[in-house]
């Protein structure tokens, strides 16, 4: 498979895909209002999803759309319904984790690709042959797998393999779970989940009378199920070697900011790496650039070989950031003047990031801030337009960060 590596990128709504083509994906994937794993996102309704397909075929990027609930009797009839809308619309693929969804896809709707969710768990070559000979033309592998096994069913498959290289993970094999069913009564295999690994847990056993701890935990408990977020911005050229066709981000939920920075950072790798592969190096500040959107910390995880107590995050369940989104560049005034959509509040004198879609990141202050009748602003407010002095480069969609 000598085809260039494709960038995957999760959109959760129609600003957040913009964003992701915007900055470099060559691919996104995202859900209709229904039969998604991701129920809370903002997600698309059918007349969105219409737009969007038109959006991405004008700038030649592929739509794929999750159909990936494990389904129950009562969703049979819509899912046909959605399957059928989503191959008139000509999606690019579905993404589908239930045999008996894809039995229906493939059956009804043929012409239409089914990529296998990474939630079905296809640890091994023969479980992707399978797959594939049922008429998947890619299976998505779970987190779970090290580079010497994806490199052994690449080895013994035709099938198209993609896998995920960075977001948040699930302490259950890929979304496999039902904490938050039974401590909520939220399915999280239809979308639902609350995250209830990353609460805090005391840990006591009936074997143990004293109780046991592990050494990372108070005695005012622990988050024992908070798994780090899988990173593997250091692993580009093993991952391009090893024959995978597509590296996909997590993240439907998370913010344009989040998308802008990690897109970015792996289109930047990428295309270094294609451009001189023998000369490529690992560049230390994409992992910078990285950890200044929302993380828990970053591992590799499984991929090199093993998993270690390191790859938990035991003292907070909560992501952390060293960076807040100041504000999204809207549009240009006469090359003068940037209009910005605050997000999170800054001051005249404050020393912003504006990270700009396939360029370096320019660091300015902000020696001027205006209301939208060229009024002074001192401090700028969530929500509120105002107008900062116009930078080289900078064009609507860029994003501008400041350090917390």
């Amino acid at each position: 498979m000598n085809k260039k590596i494709e960038l995957l990128a999760p959109a959760g709504d129609f600003e957040k895909l913009k964003t992701a083509v915007l900055y470099g994906a060559d691919a996104v994937y995202l859900s209709g209002k229904d039969f998604g794993m991701r129920a809370f996102a903002g997600n698309f309704s059918d007349k969105e999803l219409v737009e969007a397909k038109n959006f991405c075929k004008k700038n030649k990027v592929k739509l794929y759309v999750t159909v990936n609930i494990i389904a129950h009797n009562s969703d049979m009839k819509g899912v046909e319904k959605h399957l059928a809308f989503l191959n008139e619309i000509k999606a690019d693929a579905v993404i589908i984790s239930d045999l008996g969804i894809m039995d229906l896809s493939l059956r009804k709707f043929p012409e239409l690709p089914v990529h296998v969710s990474t939630q079905f768990s296809a640890m091994n070559y023969n479980t992707v042959n399978f797959l594939y000979n049922m008429g998947a033309k890619r299976v998505i592998l779970p987190r779970e797998l090290s580079l010497t096994e994806i490199n052994e069913i690449r080895a013994n498959s035709k099938a198209e393999l993609e896998i995920f290289v960075h977001g948040a993970m699930c302490m259950a094999y890929s979304g496999r779970c039902m904490l938050s069913f039974h401590t909520k009564g939220r399915d999280p295999n239809r979308g639902e989940c609350n995250q209830t690994c990353r609460f805090k847990y005391d840990i006591t056993s009936e074997q143990i009378p004293e109780g046991f701890y592990i050494e990372e935990e108070s005695k005012k408990g622990t988050y024992f199920f908070n798994s780090k977020d899988l990173c593997l911005i250091e692993n580009i050229p093993e991952i391009i070697s090893s024959g995978i066709c597509s590296v996909k981000i997590e993240g439907r939920m998370k913010t344009q900011g989040y998308l802008s920075t990690v897109v970015k950072t792996y289109r930047d790798a990428i295309n270094l790496y294609y451009k001189d592969k023998k000369k490529y190096k690992y560049d230390p500040s994409w992992t910078e650039e990285l950890s200044k959107v929302s993380n828990r910390g970053y591992t590799t995880f499984r991929f090199n070989d093993m998993s270690v107590p390191a790859d938990q995050n035991y003292g907070s369940g909560k992501a952390e950031s060293t960076h807040d989104v100041a504000g999204i560049v809207k549009e240009i005034i006469d090359r003068k003047y940037l209009v910005v959509e605050v997000k999170s509040a800054f001051h005249a004198g404050d020393e912003i990031e504006i990270v700009i879609p396939g360029k370096r990141i320019l660091n300015v202050t902000l020696n001027e801030i205006k209301n939208v009748i060229g009024e002074p602003v001192e401090r700028t407010n969530p929500n509120q337009i105002v107008l900062i002095r116009h930078c080289k480069s900078v064009i609507p969609g860029s994003i501008i960060r400041i350090r917390k």
